[in-house]
């Protein structure tokens, strides 16, 4: 029956540490990697327990764990750590709490537990049941981690402290248990500080997590307002030099009319000097008509000079469409997302091909549609794109300014890849009356 309840016991919890850390963090191997790694965790710590030193168990579940999620999971170590310990924790309280809770209920000692075989399976089958619950709890309410979340300077190696203490502590009360004689209103206080110490690991956690998120929109906060500004400017030097060129064409028949004088009465050293200083004054730059609307056309015009510098493939049909009931900044975020992704995916495919057409729908919609090349076809769940960029928590934003611009015109998106073609497709629709 002891033989049989170990079995059981290192197998549910190697089954319970899976469940735990596939919930915190993404998986970095295949499954059957993972399924292996925990059959050799439960090999070596059932293994590990023939010696009966329970400080040597306890150890071991540590090692193991941190190795198979340092092989397994995308993970920091802090996080590996900080985790590994917080689960050890749950899992010595699951059973210090249900050990007295048996002892209380059964009015014997805790010693006396241990000399029955049925009452170590009702245990073990308790506590582990309780383990699992608590553990899943806590993984499904927390959310999943990004490695990429810590700088260098934090501060947040402190947080070992609380699970490590909780361990301790929780791991000095079963000792007691075992060595001196504990009542039942001993066992009762017991069991009370260890849940105490439970919950506050577990708020702890929480509180850790919501502060880190709050850095992380922060984070993505500060980005985009920095590419806002970068593009502002960019966009002001554009339009600077479209006003440039425009002024010269306006004033083209006069410079031709000039050129032609300067050519009868044959000065031409004076006409090259004529043409030099035109070019400098007006700061002239290859812009097309792209669309009536000079923002619009102004960001058109940048890409297509990217692309051309790449090789790239680049046609745009944009009809007469107004553009008045949006903001320049909206025009901004959504166009220039939408082509930067484009871009940067066209410009790393085989042949490069990006095509942009913008056209009114039934008089009230916009429909914005970009199709490119790409070699790697994204994830698309629920509708919604993940980024596939090596840190998606700071190189999604691109995706969410143009998910909120959407939401904020009341319109839809729809993401499309073709595998045969290798064309990825987004389409837009957007209701020009905006409420």
């Amino acid at each position: 029956m002891t033989t049989l309840c170990y079995l059981f016991i290192y197998i549910f919890e190697q089954f319970i540490a899976y469940m735990y850390f596939k919930n915190k963090f993404h998986p970095k191997r295949k499954a059957i990697i993972i399924g292996l790694c925990y059959v050799l965790s439960f090999l070596t710590q059932y293994a590990i327990q023939l010696f009966d030193n329970p400080f040597l168990n306890l150890a071991s579940f540590f090692v193991a764990n941190i190795i198979i999620v340092a092989i397994c999971f995308e993970a920091s170590i802090r996080q590996i750590i900080f985790n590994t310990l917080l689960l050890e924790g749950i899992m010595i309280t699951t059973e210090i709490v249900v050990m007295y809770l048996f002892s209380s209920i059964l009015n014997i000692d805790l010693l006396a537990c241990k000399n029955s075989n049925f009452i170590i399976f009702l245990e073990t089958a308790t506590t582990k049941a309780f383990y699992f619950f608590v553990a899943s709890l806590i993984s499904k309410i927390s959310k999943k981690e990004s490695h990429n979340i810590y700088s260098k300077n934090d501060y947040s190696f402190l947080l070992f402290i609380l699970p490590a203490v909780s361990i301790l502590i929780i791991a000095s009360f079963a000792y007691l248990s075992f060595i001196l004689p504990i009542d039942k209103t001993t066992n009762i206080l017991f069991s009370v500080a260890s849940i105490v110490l439970l919950l506050s690991n577990v708020i702890v956690l929480i509180v850790h997590e919501k502060i880190i998120d709050t850095i992380m929109k922060n984070a993505e906060l500060q980005l985009e307002m920095q590419k806002t500004e970068i593009n502002d400017e960019y966009y002001r030097e554009l339009e600077q030099q479209y006003n440039s060129s425009s002024l010269l064409i306006h004033d083209i028949k006069k410079c031709l009319m000039n050129i032609r004088e300067l050519s009868v009465q044959k000065e031409n050293d004076h006409i090259i000097t004529y043409i030099d200083s035109i070019y400098n004054g007006y700061e002239i730059k290859s812009f097309k008509q792209f669309s009536n609307h000079k923002l619009v056309n102004i960001i058109v015009s940048r890409y297509e000079q990217l692309c051309e510098s790449e090789n790239i493939r680049f046609s745009v049909d944009i009809r007469s469409v107004d553009f008045s009931f949006m903001s320049d900044s909206d025009i901004t975020a959504l166009l220039d997302n939408l082509l930067e992704n484009a871009y940067e995916a066209a410009k790393a495919s085989e042949i490069g091909i990006i095509d942009l057409s913008i056209e009114k729908q039934n008089e009230r919609y916009v429909r914005i549609q970009t199709s490119n090349s790409s070699e790697q076809k994204p994830i698309i769940t629920n509708g919604i794109i993940k980024s596939t960029k090596s840190n998606n928590k700071l190189h999604g934003i691109g995706i969410k300014s143009i998910t909120k611009i959407t939401k904020k015109y009341s319109g839809n998106i729809a993401w499309n890849y073709d595998d045969a073609s290798k064309v990825f497709t987004s389409t837009i629709l957007l209701k020009m009356d905006k409420h």
